[in-house]
């Protein structure tokens, strides 16, 4: 699903496309191997024509941004739904593909492409591929339709900071199989899991999702929670250093109460299932992260206690920040990093326990002031120090906004903003205007410190 824009300059077209894709795969782990077929189903919902279209693989990134040598998600195919075979032009070290439609795609019509594709898995680093462990990451490996905005076709290319990222939400079918011995985690609701002739074949339907990821082990220990009407299913690997039976619970604790608290302050979190699963550890790294239904949590040296939890608050406030509520992760990051901050800051003060919560604010309030001046509405590349403007500036915000309404009249309003936006893409002006409709408090000052002239 995309949103409508209106035409703001000449060579503009009014394009904009709801989509679709059904995956049928097969997972190869000993050979490093998963091959599929995607049919994406793509709906022209402007007033304008195109004739070609522009796809993400985000995957192919992690080769680029961390030289892997080895690993690559190859397009060998593309065709219509007649089995036209379609032109198609492999971008950026692959990141992006330009495919030429036989005829042009007309308002209010459908096509149907096909991609053939052939995934070679490589040696994890940080996010993407196989670890010692035997955990097997592989997040947005499928191919999305790239965003078409104010400035048109989204084609630049990545920054070599942050998660770069731009997408909107869309449905995805996906049956994989894989060997009987694996368990497989991914963001989508779990639909079957059928076993025979030594294979499992799992299907998922994630719907209104920004991504698709799946992981898969033979070791995976596996735990559930239930808040509200979200079911928190966690897989765990116990050959994973630090990852013990006690620190599983406590993430899960964690995982559970964030997204009940954050349930309390924003719309409720609409998916039935919440994944959560160990980052995998490749070359002495491993990293949180978030997607659509699907966090990966770094067990640390201090037993799942502070850093986890830190890290699993953060990660669940992006099932808002990022996943319900979008932005362009190149040219605004400060909107998904600077809220998630902000938002772990509060859950810390919600479980008010230890005495972490009392400095958490104190410890970004000092990288604030390192960095004044410093705007946070900037590009990735464009900031001076990525984490300290873009996460502790972000927060710092978003906190002295708060400070400065109140929390009785700034969190309404932040969740007013996560309303207006819901499976939309917010920019910095969307939740500018929300505030400025939200109070009559004059805020200027602070608007001219973080963001510039409004």
């Amino acid at each position: 699903m995309c949103l409508v824009f209106l035409s703001g300059c000449s060579d503009r077209k009014d394009l904009s496309f709801e989509a679709a894709y059904t995956i049928d795969g097969d997972l190869y782990p000993e050979g490093r191997i998963m091959n599929y077929v995607e049919k994406a189903v793509i709906t022209n919902t402007g007033t304008d024509s195109t004739k070609e279209l522009y796809f993400h693989i985000y995957a192919n990134m992690y080769k680029h941004l961390y030289k892997v040598e080895d690993g690559d998600i190859a397009v060998t195919s593309v065709c219509d739904g007649s089995g036209n075979m379609l032109d198609f032009k492999r971008m950026q070290e692959g990141v992006l593909y330009r495919v030429k439609l036989a005829k042009p795609l007309e308002p209010r019509e459908a096509t149907e492409i096909t991609f053939l594709c052939e995934v070679l898995i490589p040696d994890l680093e940080r996010k993407y591929g196989i670890s010692p462990d035997g955990d097997i990451q592989l997040p947005s490996f499928a191919a999305q339709l790239a965003v078409y905005d104010e400035n048109g076709w989204d084609t630049e290319p990545l920054p070599e900071e942050g998660d770069g990222r731009y997408a909107t939400v869309a449905d995805y079918d996906l049956t994989i199989r894989v060997p009987e011995d694996y368990t497989l985690a991914c963001n989508g609701t779990e639909l079957s899991c059928e076993t025979g002739d030594d294979v499992k074949t799992y299907r998922y339907y994630a719907e209104k999702r920004r991504d698709l990821v799946v992981a898969a082990c033979k070791d995976y220990v596996c735990l559930e929670r239930t808040v509200g009407n979200t079911t928190i299913l966690g897989y765990f690997n116990e050959t994973v250093n630090c990852v013990t039976p006690d620190n599983m619970e406590r993430v899960m604790d964690y995982a559970a109460f964030a997204l009940d608290y954050f349930n309390s302050i924003f719309p409720e979190y609409p998916y039935d299932t919440l994944v959560v699963t160990n980052a995998a550890l490749g070359s002495n790294v491993a990293v949180n992260m978030e997607y659509s239904g699907m966090i990966t949590v770094y067990f640390d040296t201090l037993g799942a206690s502070t850093g986890s939890r830190m890290g699993t608050y953060h990660e669940i406030a992006h099932q808002w920040f990022y996943s319900l509520i979008g932005n362009d992760e190149n040219n605004e990051p400060w909107l998904d990093e600077g809220f998630a901050t902000f938002a772990t800051g509060l859950c810390m003060e919600a479980e008010g326990t230890g005495n972490v919560d009392e400095t958490y604010w104190d410890i970004y309030a000092i990288t604030d002031t390192t960095m004044q001046g410093d705007k946070v509405n900037v590009g990735a590349d464009e900031a001076e120090v990525y984490d300290f403007v873009i996460y502790n500036r972000g927060c710092m915000f978003l906190k002295h906004l708060m400070d400065t309404l109140g929390p009785d009249k700034f969190l309404p309003i932040l969740a007013e903003y996560c309303k207006n936006n819901m499976y939309g893409i917010a920019t910095t002006d969307s939740f500018l205007n929300t505030i400025y409709a939200g109070t009559d408090v004059d805020i200027s000052s602070i608007v001219d410190e973080y963001i510039g002239k409004n």
